[in-house]
């Protein structure tokens, strides 16, 4: 009688072990927000990506992800991220409303859908909006950071310039290329991140006999 009693604690211990010790939760939690001027599939032109790298290996039968907005509930979903990237429509317009608040990211488990516990958290603070100083700038940004894959994009509003230079530069000065581009009206200026690397970097543009200078991070 004493030995069953003994194998059944042990069995208990051992289920307890498995329950605490395997539903694993997120990591790496990300989110980053972006400004797209005139970009009308974000909401707000505010872009977004949240994302997190899947849990540490499990026994468990890992379902996919709750997301939440403070302490309620938003989404589920199965992949690691969530985002309005700008390129297409967003299956996501109520992401900001209302703000501010916190998001955090639980793995969910099994049949039975258990959760894991919340190792990290982000605040979403406020939206990013400033017509005016996108109105009055002479050389603006469209998307920043970017991806290393992705082009880098200038708006160049009100220009009658015929030509236009720009100049990249590393953070540590080393000039990484030089690009000319003739006849600059109201026009969107796109060149390639090539021989670019992750990290901050300096572009010089020479327009109409102005110097402008931008930071721009590629990520």
């Amino acid at each position: 009688m004493k030995t069953n009693k003994f194998i059944f604690t042990l069995l208990l211990l051992t289920s307890s072990w498995t329950l605490l010790g395997q539903i694993n939760p997120i990591n790496d939690l990300y989110y980053q927000q972006t400004y797209w001027y005139q970009n009308y599939s974000c909401p707000y032109f505010n872009c977004f990506e949240l994302s997190w790298s899947t849990p540490d290996s499990s026994n468990d039968t890992l379902l996919g992800y709750n997301v939440y907005r403070n302490n309620d509930f938003w989404i589920f979903t199965e992949e690691t991220d969530v985002s309005c990237s700008g390129y297409s429509p967003c299956d996501h317009n109520d992401f900001y409303d209302p703000i501010p608040f916190w998001i955090t990211v639980k793995a969910v488990y099994n049949i039975d859908s258990l959760e894991s516990i919340v190792n990290d958290s982000v605040e979403v603070a406020d939206l990013m909006i400033n017509i005016k100083e996108i109105n009055d700038n002479k050389v603006l940004l469209i998307k920043n950071p970017i991806s290393i894959d992705e082009n880098i994009s200038l708006l160049i509003p009100n220009s009658e310039s015929n030509n236009c230079t720009i100049k990249v530069y590393s953070i540590n000065g080393q000039k990484i290329k030089e690009l000319e581009f003739k006849q600059v009206t109201n026009s969107i200026i796109s060149f390639s991140t090539s021989n670019m690397t992750q990290g901050l970097h300096l572009i010089n543009i020479q327009l109409n006999g102005e110097t402008f200078t931008k930071k721009i991070m590629i990520k």
